[in-house]
């Protein structure tokens, strides 16, 4: 199968009697636990010798836990042991290495090599991760993906390989002739491969940390789907959520983020980082801040924010920290905070956020280590705040003692105040508020804002208090919605006083971070979750996307949003700028795209009752299409037709334009799957949208009646039949001002500094 093959003792590896460098490969398959760890030890420095002259280490088994021994890795599997097999297991491939020579011959990403009904050894990784690993592959059992238990990984030592792979493979019984020949194939392939005979471009393997360029070449080899975003923020690989310790810096902005280096799935967070000098162009940086092993983030660091500061000594040795370059006595709004620093003038930059570990959420602090902010080093007094508010009820679930997570830092009265999101048993969401002076030692001051009405079971993730000259922005996320509050926080009571409140974005936007910035304006970006099945997002080999930056501010007690102005540098090419007159015959724009910006100036008043409807990625017979429907009350994103994928998201969501002043000036962002928009500069609304067909690129526009239900017809005007209608009579004509444009990507291309132009 794989040649000449020798067996050679542990304890003869460890006298040094065997000269490794006569063997192509080393495998070591370990079915039965170790019983002489000291041997496995003394076995570390001529393995690792092996390696390093460009040998080769398949660990099998129980091998694999014998990493950390080995030298290999610094962090060993977490999860060990034996289990029944109830259903054939075996590795979910990672998609960005669907090229690997380990599943040469293998069709797709899913393999059993471990039949059912039998007992079996195991080692993986669950809460944590190797620190120098990549991350080939997780678990597919029986039909079920489960990506939190990763099983195969790769190291580089040197100029050698580790292969380490978890499940337990037993060669000696016979099962399935499938199960059977997919173990056989897989096992040969590994060793061949560290024995020299497969070449592999080890260009997405380097193992970890990873450089920024070497994340670019993850995103390019990604850089085929047709679902991923050209021009919104999109993890490198791998899974994206919150935005984290947004803060311009130095002259540069920095986006972190929730980041899974392990794969597509939520757990294991980091804090991913991107950098742009102007909100719309990005480059990806290494990862900022890594989960510590021995410490309280252990199990992940989770979401936060950042603060510039500089030290002051007080009184009597006392020591304090203000926001960087401002007046330590003046009290500093939230929006201001950061906008006087003047880059490395800072003393400091830090990183307030939540570190987990065995179920439990706590504060810690982390501090930059440089002025570019490449790396975040935990503070050694973590936790910050080491348990939560004895007097408050926290809602406790399976696996979370207290739900107690997420920070938003302002200095205000010459103290800082922090938020807590919080959730209260029995009750619902709540903010909590604490203050000090150091922004180590925290004092409680009570909730500033709980629940109205009973909602039991929500937390209130991530909020943000936001402070403008007319009026004050809370908001809150509630696992569906981001609820905001427009009022006054009162900062000597520690309370926050509700005016009026309503949802920020009803659409898949949510944890929205904000930064100041350097003329004044408050910026704003929310997390675009997924809105398809978790197997299609696996598939893909990414998860995830942020929203374009939005101006956010309160004006006349109202809130508004709006895209940043320099969005508009992405526009590449003027593709429509016409005056139409729209009636119920649909009308075929002259221009395709899947990555564009559609804007159009109407009334909807002009013809009451009708509606402006349109179309977008629609495909020529009109199976798929999502349709943007304007009319006098709401703007509505209906996606009925979007996919004919049945696991991707169908349901409308709209925003209401009732009270908005005319003419509806309505801007239509599309991005692959993304869609997002803005009405007025006031409404916002961003969805996910998934069409499946390469020709689903048509635009169109028709009138209908507001409701949307009327007999539908393809692009050509044609009735469809059998479709239902609730109107008989034609809608009136609307003049519509409309243009569009195609849009650049924002990420630059691999090895160059150029911007790679969107595809498509």
């Amino acid at each position: 199968m794989v040649g000449d093959v020798e067996t050679v003792a542990l304890a003869s590896i460890a006298a040094g009697e065997t000269e490794l460098d006569r063997f192509d490969a080393l495998w070591w398959h370990a079915y039965e636990p170790v019983g002489d760890p000291a041997t496995v030890a003394d076995c570390a420095e001529p393995i690792r010798a092996f390696l390093a002259d460009g040998g080769g280490l398949f660990c099998s088994a129980r091998a694999l836990a014998q990493v950390s021994a080995l030298g290999i890795d610094p962090v060993p599997p977490d999860a060990t042991g034996t289990e029944e097999v109830a259903d054939p297991v075996g590795p979910l491939w990672h998609p960005l290495y669907e090229g690997h020579p380990a599943v040469d011959g293998l069709d797709g990403l899913r393999h059993h090599i471990r039949p059912a009904g039998s007992t079996a050894p195991y080692a993986r990784y669950e809460d944590v991760l190797p620190e120098n690993a990549d991350v080939l592959a997780s678990t597919y059992r029986g039909v079920e993906d489960v990506p939190s238990e990763v099983t195969v990984l790769q190291w580089r030592v040197g100029s050698g390989t580790v292969i380490g792979v978890g499940v337990g493979m037993e060669f000696a019984q016979h099962d399935d002739a499938t199960t059977e020949a997919t173990r056989e194939r897989f096992a040969a392939d590994v060793v061949r491969w560290l024995a020299g005979d497969s070449e592999y471009d080890t260009a997405l393997a380097t193992g970890r940390p990873k450089s920024g360029r070497e994340l670019e070449r993850h995103r390019d080899a990604l850089s085929g789907d047709r679902d991923r975003p050209a021009y919104h923020v999109t993890p490198p690989a791998n899974w994206l959520n919150d935005p984290n310790g947004m803060i311009h810096h130095d002259g540069t902005y920095h986006l972190f983020y929730q980041y899974n280096p392990a794969g597509p799935y939520h757990g294991a967070v980091h804090w991913g980082h991107a950098v742009s000098e102007d909100l719309v162009r990005w480059e990806d940086r290494p990862v900022a801040m890594s989960p510590d092993p021995s410490g309280p983030d252990r199990d992940g660091c989770w979401s936060g924010c950042a603060v510039a500061v500089d030290a002051i000594e007080g009184d009597g040795g006392t020591g304090r920290v203000v926001p960087a370059g401002d007046d330590a006595d003046a009290p500093i709004a939230a929006d201001d905070a950061d906008s006087p620093v003047a880059a490395g003038d800072a003393d400091a930059v830090y990183a307030l956020y939540t570190g987990g570990r065995d179920g439990w959420q706590r504060p810690c602090l982390a501090t930059a280590t440089d002025d570019d902010l490449t790396r975040f080093e935990p503070d050694p007094a973590n936790p910050v705040i080491r348990s939560p508010p004895t007097e408050l009820d926290l809602l406790s679930t399976a696996g979370e003692p207290a739900h107690f997570r997420d920070h938003c830092l302002w200095y205000e009265d010459g103290r800082w105040h922090q938020l807590i999101g919080a959730g209260l048993q029995d009750r619902g969401g709540a903010a909590v508020l604490y203050t000090s002076r150091d922004l180590r030692e925290w004092t409680y001051e009570g909730p500033a804002l709980v629940t109205e009405e009973a909602d039991p079971g929500v937390v209130w993730e991530c909020p943000e208090l936001l402070r403008f000259a007319d009026g004050d922005l809370l908001h809150v996320s509630d696992y569906e919605d981001v609820r905001y509050f427009l009022g006054a926080f009162d900062a000597e009571a520690g309370r926050f006083r509700v005016q009026d409140r309503g949802i920020l974005d009803p659409g898949a936007f949510y944890a929205p971070q904000s930064l100041a910035a350097p003329d004044g304006r408050t910026i704003t970006i929310g997390w675009l979750r997924e809105e398809r099945s978790a197997a299609s997002g696996w598939d893909a080999g990414w998860s995830g996307a942020m929203s374009l930056p939005r101006e956010i501010a309160v004006v006349d007690g109202e809130l508004r949003q709006r895209p940043v102005e320099a969005v508009e540098r992405l526009r590449e090419t003027r593709l429509v700028d016409d005056r139409l007159t729209v009636g119920a015959t649909p009308e075929r724009l002259d221009a395709t795209g899947e990555t564009f910006e559609l804007r159009a100036r109407l009334d909807p008043d002009d013809a009451p009752g009708s509606a402006v409807a349109f179309r977008v990625r629609e495909s020529p017979d009109g199976a798929e299409r999502t349709t943007v429907r304007v009319g006098s009350d709401r703007v509505v994103v209906d996606r009925s037709e979007s996919s004919l994928d049945r696991d991707a998201r169908d349901a409308p969501v709209g925003v209401t334009v009732d009270d908005l002043e005319r003419p509806l000036d309505v801007r239509v962002f599309v991005d692959a799957s993304v869609l997002e928009l803005f009405v007025n500069g006031r409404r916002a609304l961003a969805t996910r949208i998934y069409p499946t067909r390469h020709d689903a690129t048509g635009i169109s526009v028709v009138a209908d009646d507001d409701g949307g239900e009327r007999t539908r017809t393809d692009p050509a005007g044609r009735s469809d039949a059998g479709a239902t209608g609730t109107s008989n009579d034609d809608p009136a004509c609307v003049d519509v001002d409309v243009s569009m444009w195609r849009m650049e990507g924002a990420w630059p291309a691999v090895g160059g500094g150029s911007r790679r132009d969107d595809p498509r």
